[in-house]
């Protein structure tokens, strides 16, 4: 299989944030997704895997409940990800933890 330096890259550093996320440090794992968003926009498989691993954050932060991170991380999904480049399973994972953690911001 040929290599591929970008998807490599960014797998990394979806672990280096990731390391900070499980830390508990979510205005830091924030600062740090910019430069994440900022990879591969034009790259459909790119695209997909910012989308479902901000919808990972999001799912985390409610399950820790914190549901207004949860909303952050969604919203940095819509800004940031291509719609065009999304499958409707994508699409409905955020609407869905979307709904969720706005029901839980609600709630409190």
């Amino acid at each position: 299989m040929p290599r591929d330096p970008e998807r490599e890259a960014f797998v990394q550093r979806v672990k280096a944030i990731d390391a900070v996320f499980k830390a508990g440090d979510v205005e830091r794992t924030l600062g740090l997704l910019p430069a994440l968003m900022a990879m591969g926009p034009e790259r459909e498989i790119l695209s997909k895997k910012k989308s479902h691993y901000l919808a990972s954050l999001a799912l985390r932060s409610l399950s820790r409940g914190d549901p207004a991170s949860a909303l952050r991380f969604l919203d940095l999904a819509d800004i940031h990800v291509r719609d065009d480049h999304l499958t409707a399973f994508l699409r409905n994972e955020r609407a869905e933890f979307r709904e969720e953690a706005e029901r839980a911001r609600g709630a409190k």
